[in-house]
């Protein structure tokens, strides 16, 4: 329980004893009112102690001869106490009143106390402001939101609706009807200024709010009023609130329009029932009467009015004086919404798959990128193409979201009918239906699905919610022309392998990472902290801790005093906190309170704070936090929140998505988002972390051994940054499984961080290959003891025959798989279909996928006398299945077949690529990554180099490289412009698909295209890393430099004082500085002279809060001090600075020893270039460097380039002259060397000054042709 008057500071306090305090009341009645409250938290005057009831009446007495000498004095007071509810108790903290009164303040004060009550009694209610007045200094919306927040009872009457008013109060409205609300909107057909779009938005709103009334939402009604009934003007405007302990009303001139909400000058009178009460009951009695004499109005009734509204007023006639300002919004409403680059691009590749004859696909955007937008522009699309409406079928999850996308929707398609399919509903007959996902799988709704006419357009939402089987079930029977799913989180989810069902179509992939280096989407900061919590302890059942166990075992002073240190550690405006349960929200708000943080608790219990006004408090600065259970993972858009406290040790990783994804949204001034987390001892902790970091890497997975146990640096987003505490690392690093190959591995990593077992698909997906195992699938699923009970009786006797020759079959066609997959469909797979059946629906699926219709002539492949046979005019398969077993097998057979159609075609046997091929990344004797060449039988165009020499091939960077085609395989490539055939293959595969490129199990690809311009190459399934962005940089020119600093502010820092360096942390408080010499220069990240150390000051921290980190620290020397950096390390009972060369010797730590900051990344210079070697023109140049303008010799951004393009420049092939006279410590350069002007630069790498010879070393000598022309002249003395 806490207690509103406990947060007024003591400075506020108009006197106080040792047990009670008094403060003036924040409504008085009079002016000099004041409560009388004790220290304590009590409820009432009846559980206060006597000692208590005596201090409080002492207190009474000191501020009565305070107030009695104020001018002018009172002449009485009210003496009040207030116990429970009933009497009018509204904070359940006892508290005396002091009331001074004075003649004449009341008509007739006979009945004392009594008078008090009524209109000023409500200490936690907000009275209204005498008057809105508007504009952007006090918007309607903001008297309206806190009111929206509170009411039970909504009545609006606007004289005119817009459509953009709509979309500001769509949250307000869909928040109140989640609380059980019932709204009600009244407005007029006068001047036929009401938009008919706003109308039709109203008709969506009412149909999907009755589809929910199942489900507990409130009601939602609006109804209009015509002019030609009542034969005169309809002009008013008045908006109504009741609720408990509410009654107001607003009464005055905003309609619903964004400019009467949010910025127009609109004057708006409160009338509150305490204070007027015949005024409210005549607002009250004229809105009923108005409402019983409009009427309903369905979507004829709304075409009808738009047709004579269009009649009535000439294109060319200027809107009559009341419309000013409505039916010109300065804010386009949503249908004029331009899609952003994301959307545009997610739109051209939709329309080109359709044109490919693609009739499935999957669109992979992150939340807050759009997704259902994208759906609703390409359905109108399509609607314009045909000439006619379009039959659409929009699925969701949730009945919830119905509303978001049928206004999502009804934007583009503003005369469509919409019907709904959800609860009770079947409006079949819409020109775009909605429904469940639930609904519309049940077996009597499947039935009506097979028999409707074929859709034009399907729509799955959130595809990754419901099972693979469930939209099997509903897919099998639905017929359209073209099915769109769209998902956030295709991968780490419970739904299953969601690809199959797309036929592996994804034509648009934009992540979090894609968002985010698009700069859609804020980078994050993330900070896992070492949780103490004992999860070992807590029962694990159904994927799920034990609900109460869980939150008593996370409620503890200690973790909320480790929170609070990193809390202040990342300052951040507005915080969300994701709690446990209910009373740990309380628990955390109340905590958070004590420290001076302005919280509430939000959740589905009844003494939850309101959402909506807690809500508008963080957004308006009212707030600094919001403590939640469940109510914010997604589906409510919070762009100003910029710091995310995960207290909840979430299972899901999808939820642990969405509740990250809450901080993402971009807003003014917001330039990044810190996460707080806790990282315990539990595997569900390894997801997280692996989630985190497979955000910048695609459909590789990273190895979560080499962040937890080598310490190496993801690849993030640009601006992001996962750190991980030292102890919380090792904690995990414990619990990583542990394989005896690739696959295995990777099957049991996915196996723990899903809670089920990977299915063949997904790891063949993620670029594993199933096949590698020794042992059949099911066989080795059953090794591992993931075989349900069914599953493994179906494997008995001749099921394993059946499985085993299904992944082995030969499949130089795929018809095989086809004819399985078409059974599978038809549910026909025991019983069999006849071969006219067959024929068709097999040639319809193959139409469907063009990457298999070149094998229409396979047909011979039905010749297999393991797998079917045919009996008469019928194909049956060879199935032993049992009837327990019957679900069972279908679904193992639907793996199987999903996983070798999706290797059929990843395989290259469906494409034929006739301007190019597709090569594997495999391991050559040496364990490094080379290409394996398909068969060159029946392929002529495959470079052969014992012909031709090396080849030139351009990369998706644009750079170009020389690539060595031998009999089998590329075995090498390096950038064109190097001397000599240094192979940087293994390199470049590397960076392309991750450490384990070309590894057993493994089965990446790339593609070799050629046009016009020669041979080109890229990447499949992989994630090309993005370019970091680079930021500026407060730069030292030494060690010393910064540690000099680390009292002062680094934003006052010169400019010319600044390096630009791609992060990826977000942080503002960083610095750089370069490393001077080698005692760092080993261990798993060696540090080199020159390279770029980005810090953080650590300032007052001591050593042990630093221990296995890597910090600068000012220690003794001869002279003073010196700064040297080390990693700080336990040794027995010393602490000691451990240099990793270990030719240098340790540093024992004393008293003298200060840290100053910790290393937060290095930075070669060399990650800051393209490979040396690569040739570039000034374009090239200025986009692999960042450079504003042609290269030249000087520094640009903190860094020197070194441009060669005059003989004499080189003293030796590797040694370049100092060309500059002024040289930093440590400073390295970027060299690029050009043998005649206008031509071409290459890049010769990365060059280091050597003082004894008093030249720039090259890393290699540059080739013979770049030495003769720019080469010192040869001496012949």
């Amino acid at each position: 329980m806490s207690s509103p008057f406990l947060d007024v500071p003591e400075s506020s306090w108009v006197a106080s004893n040792t047990l009670s305090f008094a403060i003036r009341d924040k409504y008085p009645v009079s002016p000099g009112h004041t409560l009388v409250i004790p220290r304590r938290l009590v409820a009432s005057w009846f559980e206060a102690t006597p000692e208590e009831q005596r201090a409080l009446f002492e207190l009474v007495d000191v501020v009565k001869r305070g107030l009695d000498g104020t001018d002018p004095k009172p002449d009485g007071y009210n003496l009040g106490i207030n116990v429970g509810g009933a009497a009018g108790q509204t904070v359940p903290h006892l508290h005396v009143h002091v009331i001074p009164r004075h003649q004449g303040d009341m008509a007739d004060p006979r009945g004392g106390v009594r008078h008090v009550i009524p209109s000023k009694g409500n200490y936690l209610r907000t009275p209204a402001k005498p008057l809105a007045t508007g504009g952007v200094k006090d918007p309607f919306l903001w008297h309206l939101e806190p009111l929206f927040a509170q009411a039970t009872d909504v009545s609006v009457l606007a004289a005119f609706v817009q459509e953009s008013g709509l979309a500001v109060l769509y949250a307000l409205v869909q928040d109140a009807l989640s609380r059980g609300a019932r709204v009600r909107l009244l407005t007029g057909d006068y001047m036929s200024i009401t938009g008919a779009s706003a109308l039709r938005q109203l008709l969506d709103w009412m149909n999907a709010n009755q589809a929910q009334r199942e489900e507990g939402a409130g009601v939602f009604e609006a109804r209009i009023v015509e002019v030609k009934d009542i034969g005169r003007a309809f002009h008013p405007k008045s908006w109504r609130f009741e609720g408990p302990e509410l009654a107001v009303a607003f009464v005055g001139s905003s309609n619903v329009s964004h400019s009467a909400l949010k910025t127009g000058v609109e004057w708006n009178l409160p009338v509150e029932r305490d204070q007027n009460p015949r005024a409210y009951q005549d607002a009250v009695d004229a809105f009923e009467a108005w409402w019983l004499r409009a009427r309903r109005f369905d979507a004829a009734w709304i075409t009808r009015y738009e047709r004579e509204a269009a009649q009535s007023r000439p294109p060319r006639q200027s809107p009559p004086p009341e419309a000013e300002g409505l039916v010109e919004e300065p804010v386009p409403v949503p249908r004029t919404r331009e899609p952003h680059g994301i959307q545009r691009e997610a739109l051209a590749a939709l329309e080109s798959s359709r044109q490919s004859g693609r009739r499935r696909a999957l669109v992979i955007m992150a939340t807050g990128l759009g997704k259902t937008l994208v759906a609703a522009i390409d359905i109108a699309k399509v609607e314009a193409a045909l000439g006619r409406r379009a039959r659409v079928l929009f699925l969701v999850h949730r009945s919830e979201l119905l509303m978001q996308a049928a206004t999502t929707l009804r934007s583009y398609l503003p005369h469509s009918e919409f019907g709904w399919f959800v609860g009770a509903r079947r409006e079949l007959d819409a020109d775009v239906l909605f429904a469940s996902v639930q609904k519309l799988s049940r077996p009597e709704n499947l039935a009506w699905l097979s028999g409707v006419p074929p859709f034009d357009y399907v729509v799955i939402d959130e595809v990754h919610h419901a099972s693979a089987p469930g939209y099997r079930g509903i897919l099998a029977c639905l017929r359209t022309t073209f099915l769109l799913g769209l998902t956030a989180t295709p991968e780490r989810t419970d739904a299953g392998d969601i690809f199959g069902l797309f036929e592996d179509n994804v034509v648009y992939r934009a992540d979090l990472a894609e968002g985010i280096s698009r700069e859609l989407l804020v980078p994050f900061a993330y900070h896992g902290l070492k949780d103490d919590v004992a999860y070992e302890n807590i029962p694990w059942r159904n994927r799920r801790f034990d609900p109460a166990k869980l939150a008593a075992a996370v409620q503890t002073e200690a973790r909320m005093r480790k929170m609070w240190e990193a809390w202040e550690q990342h300052p951040a405006t507005r915080t969300l906190v994701f709690c446990a349960s209910v009373p740990h929200a309380e628990y955390v708000r109340d905590w958070l309170r004590q420290k001076g943080v302005r919280t509430v608790a939000v959740h589905s219990g009844a003494e939850s704070d309101d959402r909506a006004e807690a809500l508008s408090s963080l957004v308006n600065g009212g707030l600094d936090a919001i403590c939640a259970v469940d109510i914010f993972n997604e589906g409510i858009d919070l762009p100003t929140v910029d710091r995310v406290v995960m207290l909840r040790p979430t299972e899901s990783p999808v939820v642990f998505m969405q509740q990250l994804g809450r901080g993402l949204r971009k807003a003014d001034k917001k330039t990044s988002v810190t996460i707080i987390d806790f990282v315990g001892n539990h595997r569900m902790f390894l997801d997280r972390v692996q989630t985190l970091l497979s955000l910048g890497m695609g459909p590789s997975t990273p190895l979560l051994q080499d962040f937890l146990v080598h310490d190496k640096e993801p690849t993030l987003p640009p601006g992001c940054s996962v750190q991980v505490e030292l102890e919380a690392k090792r904690l995990l690093a414990k619990m990583v499984p542990k394989g005896s190959s690739e696959v295995a591995r990777m099957y049991r990593e996915l196996r723990h961080a899903w809670g089920r077992r990977p299915t063949m698909g997904e790891l063949y997906r993620l670029g594993y290959l199933p096949s590698a195992l020794k042992q059949g699938w099911f066989q080795f699923v059953g090794s591992q003891g993931d075989l349900t009970s069914a599953e493994a009786k179906a494997l008995e006797n001749r099921g394993k025959d059946w499985f085993e020759a299904l992944e082995s079959t030969p499949m130089s066609k795929s018809f095989k798989m086809v004819v399985l997959q078409v059974l599978l469909d038809a549910h026909a797979l025991e019983g069999g279909m006849p071969l006219a059946e067959l024929a068709s629906s097999s040639l319809l699926l193959l139409r469907q996928r063009p990457e298999l219709g070149k094998d229409l002539e396979g047909v011979k492949a039905l010749d297999d006398q393991v797998l079917f046979r045919v009996d008469g005019e019928r194909l049956v398969p060879l199935l032993p299945i049992g009837v327990e077993t019957r679900d069972a097998f279908h679904a193992m057979t639907q793996e199987l077949v999903d996983y070798r159609l999706a290797r059929f075609v990843g395989q290259g046997h469906a494409n034929t690529h006739p301007d190019g091929f597709d090569a594997k990344v495999i391991h050559n004797s040496s364990d490094m990554p080379i290409l394996m060449l398909p068969s060159r039988s029946g392929r002529p165009g495959i470079p052969d180099s014992k012909k031709e020499g090396p080849v030139i091939v351009t990369l998706p960077d644009g750079s170009r490289w020389k690539f060595l085609f031998v009999k089998i395989a590329v075995n090498k490539a390096w950038p064109a412009g190097l001397a000599r055939e240094t192979n940087r293959l293994p390199e470049l595969l590397r960076q392309w698909f991750g450490p384990k490129a070309g590894a057993s199990g493994t089965a990446f690809q790339v593609r070799f295209t050629q046009d016009t311009s020669g041979w080109h190459l890229e990447p499949l399934g992989a994630s090309i890393t993005p370019l970091l962005s680079r930021r500026a940089l407060v730069a030292f020119p030494s060690l010393k430099a910064a540690a000099g600093a680390a009292n002062d502010s680094l934003a006052g820092a010169p400019e010319e004082g600044r390096v630009q360096l791609p992060l990826t942390s977000s942080s503002d408080d960083l610095f750089a500085v370069r490393a001077s010499g080698d005692s760092m220069m080993g261990g798993e990240r060696p540090i080199r002279d020159g390279d770029w150390l980005v810090m953080r000051y650590v300032r007052g921290m001591g050593v042990g809060a630093l221990s296995g980190h890597v910090a600068l620290l000012q220690v003794p020397d001869t002279s003073g001090h010196a700064y040297q950096v080390k990693r700080i390390v336990r040794h027995g009972t010393h602490w000691l600075l451990r240099s990793e060369n270990p030719e240098h010797p340790s540093i024992e730590v004393t008293e003298e020893v200060k840290p100053i900051a910790q290393l937060v990344e290095v930075i070669p210079p060399e990650r800051l270039g393209p490979f040396a070697g690569v040739l570039l023109d000034d374009e090239g140049v200025m986009s692999a460097f960042g450079l504003p303008s042609a290269p030249k010799t000087g520094r640009y951004h903190g860094h020197l380039f070194l441009c060669v393009d005059q003989p004499g420049r080189l003293k030796t092939p590797d040694r370049l002259e100092p060309i500059i006279s002024v040289r930093n410590p440590a400073e390295t350069a970027f060299v690029l060397t050009r043998m005649e002007p206008g031509g071409s630069w290459r890049y010769a790498g990365v060059a280091r000054w050597n003082e004894s010879e008093g030249a720039w070393v090259l890393p290699e000598p540059v080739d013979s042709d770049t030495w003769k022309a720019l080469g010192a002249p040869f001496d012949v003395r």
